[in-house]
């Protein structure tokens, strides 16, 4: 299932979290809780590989090369994943917006857009989605890592 950014945007963007665990943005949970917020590195051109790679192709987006490089099958496999909301959120554009509420049947929760660093979806856990038809939760992740919404199923800026 997809979830779409909806509201006070220029562009209404579709997110599809089974694609994500391709995606060097993506953070594992021991990582969030040591304060790393993507898992996104440069690319080191000492490489060859890398460099050749980066002329003949040139950069991807969303960047896959470091989960590429980094990650074997079976640590996708079994890894909890997060990933980090503010691209997403910056690439729609929002305007006159002052929160982002995040909803599902039940409930809804209104997060400051000033807090979009700190704003993640877990997208996975321990290896597998986390609910059949591909949704998130919702986490706020300071000093600790806080659930405020399980099964987002809609993303509005407010």
């Amino acid at each position: 299932m997809i979830i779409q950014i909806l509201g006070k945007v220029k562009f209404n963007i579709t997110l599809d979290p089974s694609t994500w665990i391709f995606d060097d943005r993506k953070v594992e949970l021991e990582h969030l809780k040591k304060g790393l917020k993507s898992g996104e590195t440069p690319i080191a051109f000492e490489d060859n590989r890398e460099w050749n790679r980066e002329i003949l192709e040139g950069g991807a987006k969303p960047p896959t090369l470091n989960s590429e490089i980094k990650y074997k099958k079976t640590q996708l496999l079994e890894g909890t994943f997060f990933m980090n909301i503010a691209s997403f959120i910056n690439n729609a554009e929002p305007f006159d917006a002052t929160h982002v509420r995040y909803s599902n049947e039940n409930e809804s929760i209104d997060i400051p857009l000033s807090e979009l660093e700190y704003t993640f979806f877990q997208f996975s856990k321990d290896g597998k989605r986390l609910y059949e038809d591909g949704l998130v939760d919702v986490y706020v992740v300071n000093e600790t890592i806080e659930l405020k919404l399980a099964h987002a199923t809609k993303i509005e800026l407010i």
